[in-house]
């Protein structure tokens, strides 16, 4: 996939599990659980133990519609080694040049973390492809909407707050992507594996997503 196809491919999807843990036991089955469920990318932050081996090791054992992405980059070196581990997006909490130029370099998509319209109006200078307003909570999903008006066809992820409660009001306000804590979705089942209740749960996600789309 090209750039542009990676970011059609996330927002159709229109969930993003983010892993962020150092309990790796259950990792890849439950990623295995979340694509059941429909959605199609996951991200692995680089604050978990070896994650350049577990990007790697994860694309190697998903489906290829599946896109895996690296998160919590902030310097061009590791996007570099990213890339070649096989991320297909690359995140960062806040706005890193550094970061956004990599991305640029080595064709990959940039997701960039921006909370006021300033920093979005300098990321989208520096060349950021996906703007994650993080932390979500802290503005709610009538920022969206407001965005929206004076920057017309941002890609907008909301990350971190949400709940299933609150999934169609994002939906509704612009909010293409939605993140959750892949490891703490449903926290005692991904510790003891139980798949099967997590791919319910993030069912319920992706159902209240589509819901959400068809009404917009």
């Amino acid at each position: 996939m090209n750039k542009q196809q990676v970011i059609e491919h996330m927002c159709a999807s229109g969930i993003l599990p983010v892993f962020r843990t150092s309990d790796m036991r259950n990792l890849f089955p439950a990623v295995k659980a979340f694509y059941d469920a429909g959605i199609g990318c996951v991200e692995f932050t680089m604050t978990m133990p070896n994650a350049l081996q577990l990007v790697r090791e994860g694309v190697a054992q998903s489906p290829n519609d599946l896109l895996l992405g690296a998160g919590t980059i902030m310097d061009g070196p590791t996007v570099d080694k990213a890339v070649e581990a096989g991320a297909k997006f690359i995140a960062c909490p806040g706005i890193s040049e550094p970061m956004i130029e990599a991305c640029r370099c080595n064709d990959v998509v940039s997701v960039v973390g921006a909370m006021t319209p300033t920093e979005i109006m300098r990321a989208v200078d520096l060349g950021a492809d996906v703007i994650k307003v993080f932390p979500a909570v802290c503005v709610g999903p009538g920022f969206f909407s407001d965005v929206l008006g004076p920057f017309p066809g941002l890609h907008l992820m909301a990350a971190g707050g949400m709940s299933l409660l609150t999934v169609k009001d994002y939906v509704k306000a612009g909010a293409e992507i939605l993140t959750f804590l892949g490891n703490g979705l449903e926290a005692e089942a991904y510790a003891s594996g139980d798949c099967a209740t997590i791919t319910r749960t993030a069912s319920k996600w992706v159902e209240a997503v589509r819901e959400a789309r068809a009404k917009t």
